[in-house]
């Protein structure tokens, strides 16, 4: 590959960005928006160049000025299906028939950074010969509308394949298997207005609109899949789910449910073992701990029992080894990881796609860097947009629940198609 040569300029000063205010005016070029409850906010527009995980090593990076403390040199993706790649054992992928890559990262000329924390933003500029030909972002235009036109499962059907796991569990092939069903919508309209309408109904930690020529991802997850940064390498899973309540002291009741429940604690611990034993294969062994189990997290539908495993890495990470070791994260697969894979191959009859795989930043130099595991997420191209929903199934899962699972998981989504 040609090596590629970014010279970078950054200057800063006191201000804010408003997330909400960027979506209900977007530009007519390519960009991408990190947002949520966290720190920073993040926004890059007018892509220069689209890599994979070959071209990292031929990218040489001169910066200048004023950096912020978070540096996205590259924002993107890796959808589900990559993961199939990574392992010979493992089936193929399916077909997709759509136009979002396995993988991409992108390089973008114009980008801004917002510290909530100081309140101040970083604006850099970038320049390198563009690769990327110039069109605009396939949001749409006008008044959005939405109509349901197809799910893979209805629930006999969905409780079926509960089930048929639940058959291979007491076979012994594995112990837990996150099933998930899709649901397709007719869109028309701006998309941006769908993303306001999110942003709006379910403030999550990991928020993100990405806008291409080609498609449109949007997410609100709850969930970090990988957090790295000076030699440390962090996870959050989330097992367990109940749903929100109005009436604030049944609410409550829920979320002590949850919290003590021994199948939901239980579904957490497989996951995070699994984690412990991926992470052990990038990080010191004696390293990787069990920092928070369960934490009870809420949202604005559901909540959560969450865990944080984090552990020292043995050494400066590749792109290749984080995805070899890590991907795709255990708490949407189940364990054994690549039985549990083997088997929703088998079930699902769609292609996950950015449901289920990751989004985020990373350093040029893999340095540092943050992938939301991007669940409550959805896909658009062609006027069509798809979404998953799904859950661990166990031993002792009640089949009809599961199926309930995703409907309180959907719940935001389909408000905001619907409204």
């Amino acid at each position: 590959m040609p090596s590629r040569w970014v010279t970078e300029h950054w200057s800063s000063g006191p201000g804010t960005l408003d997330p909400g205010e960027r979506l209900a005016h977007p530009p007519r070029v390519p960009f991408t928006l990190l947002h949520g409850e966290g720190r920073f906010v993040v926004w890059a527009e007018a892509p220069l160049a689209h890599l994979g995980v070959e071209d990292l090593a031929d990218l040489h990076w001169e910066r200048t000025g004023e950096a912020p403390p978070l540096m996205p040199d590259l924002l993107g993706f890796v959808a589900y299906e990559y993961g199939y790649r990574l392992d010979a054992s493992l089936p193929s992928a399916p077909p997709t028939g759509d136009p979002i890559p396995d993988l991409r990262f992108t390089l973008y000329a114009r980008i801004l950074v917002a510290d909530r924390a100081t309140g101040r933003v970083y604006r850099a500029v970038r320049t390198l010969p563009p690769e990327v030909e110039a069109a605009p972002p396939a949001l749409g235009q006008g008044s959005f509308r939405a109509r349901k036109v197809g799910d893979t499962d209805t629930p006999e059907e969905y409780a079926a394949k509960v089930a048929r796991i639940q058959e291979e569990i007491a076979r012994g092939n594995v112990y837990q298997v996150n099933l998930s069903r899709q649901e397709s919508w007719a869109v028309q309209g701006d998309l941006a207005e769908l993303a306001r309408r999110l942003h709006a109904a379910n403030p999550a930690p990991y928020s993100a609109l990405v806008a291409d020529p080609a498609f449109v991802l949007l997410s609100s997850s709850p969930e970090s899949f990988l957090r790295w940064g000076q030699g440390r390498l962090h996870s959050r899973p989330i097992k367990g789910t109940a749903p929100r309540h109005g009436d604030p002291a049944r609410d409550e009741a829920l979320a002590r449910e949850l919290f003590s429940s021994a199948k939901n604690r239980s579904e957490l611990a497989m996951i995070v073992d699994l984690l412990r034993n991926d992470l052990a294969r990038l990080c010191l062994p004696s390293t990787v701990r069990v920092q928070g189990f369960p934490i009870l997290e809420s949202y604005a539908n559901v909540h959560h029992l969450v865990a944080e495993v984090e552990g020292t890495l043995a050494g400066p990470p590749r792109l290749e080894s984080l995805l070899a070791a890590l991907f795709p994260g255990g708490s949407i697969t189940g364990c054994p990881k690549l039985a549990a894979m083997g088997l929703i191959r088998t079930l699902e009859p769609a292609p996950r796609r950015i449901y289920c795989g990751a989004l985020g930043w990373m350093t040029h130099d893999l340095a540092a860097g943050e992938w939301a595991l991007p669940i409550r997420t959805a896909w658009a191209a062609n006027g069509l947009l798809r979404f998953g929903v799904g859950g661990g199934v166990v031993w002792d899962s009640v089949p009809r629940d599961e199926y309930e699972e995703t409907l309180h998981k959907g719940r935001s989504l389909v408000q905001c198609l619907n409204s």
